[in-house]
């Protein structure tokens, strides 16, 4: 058997080359592995964007509704007061004729029954007003916390961007960029979910 001399610098050059290979695999995969999070945690923060967006539209066709069945009541309540009008009017023309006393006392509580079906009417259509103001302000937050949403959406991209671009071009600094912009819109998220 043949014995082989292998020189101590050639080991040394191959441990180091070897060292430096493992070296330049090894942020590689935190690149990917960074990468990859940054990814799932866009999707989370455009659903969650996404439903804050639907629930806006939602709760703006309600108000819609509401303001239009407030309408509606209104109008009734206007109904109503010109009926109580002409009830009041002909209770005085019958009263100015010596019309028997029936007849008045007939248009003065007809009248006064309309007067307290308009004061029920005025309830209805106030508490609507109410409820649409309400979920006017609602969708109002709901779109805001929509665009900070979106806003977390767009830093997670430029992260991921500036990460694919660190694995091109392999520079290391480009992915601690990309890491430092990822951090951000982590905090970005979690601030969102805590609104």
């Amino acid at each position: 058997m043949e014995i082989r001399e292998v020189s101590v610098e050639r080991v040394a050059e191959e441990v180091q080359e070897e060292v430096l290979r493992e070296e330049r695999t090894s942020w590689k995969r935190g690149l990917a592995l960074s990468t990859a999070l940054f990814a799932v945690l866009t999707a989370i923060a455009a659903l969650q964007s996404g439903s804050l967006a639907n629930k806006a539209l939602l709760e703006m066709d309600e108000a819609v509704l509401k303001q239009t069945q407030a309408a509606d009541q209104w109008a009734y309540y206007q109904a109503k007061s010109v009926k109580q009008t002409v009830r009041l009017s002909e209770a005085e023309l019958l009263t100015g004729m010596r019309v028997a006393g029936e007849e008045v006392d007939n248009a003065r509580k007809e009248a006064a029954r309309l007067r307290a079906e308009q004061e029920e009417i005025q309830r209805e259509a106030t508490a609507l007003e109410a409820e649409r103001a309400r979920l006017e302000r609602e969708a109002e937050a709901n779109l805001e916390r929509h665009h900070h949403f979106a806003l977390v959406v767009t830093v997670f991209q430029v992260s991921i961007g500036l990460a694919a671009i660190a694995a091109l071009v392999e520079r290391r600094m480009l992915w601690f960029a990309a890491l430092a912009v990822g951090i951000a819109g982590l905090v970005l998220l979690i601030a969102g979910f805590m609104r």
